[in-house]
């Protein structure tokens, strides 16, 4: 009996060690964007970057920083248009929008630019350096997801009014998911070392 009870334990240290790594999900979303249309001759796109929203979550512990993951996915074009101006997407907050760029469209001869056939979806895994760079956002809970111009000369179009290509950033729904370590389960692996102990002081006992 008490071999079937040690026997017993021992799977649950193994499910509490499983439930140890296995991590917490939040998959957040951002609509689509449409920015004002910009034609360098009365109105002009503004310097630095531009936040489309922002990201809320549960905060990350710093302990857990090494452990957390982050993907982001979206594109370039939405319903409202199959292209987009010349922009890169950040992933940042106050005080440094632009942490980790995530999405770029700074040439004239990409899909996201000149193609017909959009919305054209990107994805990125940040790297270890990206989370770390994002670590005041990832544990204060909240991401801002921004763009930034890179029309800087305007590009000269002999078929506008204006003489100039108009701009404007159609940026698709773009996805969240962070992942990092669950802290409760810490307490259910203690929660099985435990058991162990009771069952060899009820073995002593016993003898």
């Amino acid at each position: 009996m008490t071999n079937q009870l040690l026997t017993k334990a021992a799977i649950l240290i193994v499910g509490a060690a499983t439930v140890l790594i296995a991590p917490a999900h939040a998959s957040l979303i951002i609509g689509s964007y449409d920015s004002p249309g910009y034609d360098y001759e009365n109105t002009f796109p503004p310097t630095g970057s531009t936040t489309i929203g922002t990201f809320t979550f549960t905060p990350v512990a710093p302990g857990d920083l090494s452990f957390a993951a982050v993907t982001i996915s979206g594109s370039f074009g939405n319903a409202d248009g199959s292209t987009t101006a010349l922009s890169d997407y950040f992933l940042g907050f106050a005080g440094d929008e632009e942490a980790v760029e995530v999405a770029s469209c700074d040439s004239t001869l990409l899909n996201c630019y000149s193609g017909q056939e959009g919305p054209y979806s990107w994805f990125a895994a940040l790297t270890a350096p990206q989370i770390a760079a994002l670590a005041p956002a990832l544990e204060a809970g909240s991401i801002d997801f921004s763009y930034t111009w890179g029309a800087n000369p305007p590009l000269e179009d002999f078929f506008s009014p204006t003489g100039f290509d108009p701009q404007i950033v159609f940026a698709g729904q773009a996805t969240l998911t962070a992942t990092s370590p669950e802290p409760a389960t810490v307490l259910i692996c203690f929660g099985g070392l435990a058991a162990v102990v009771a069952l060899r002081r009820f073995r002593k006992v016993q003898s």
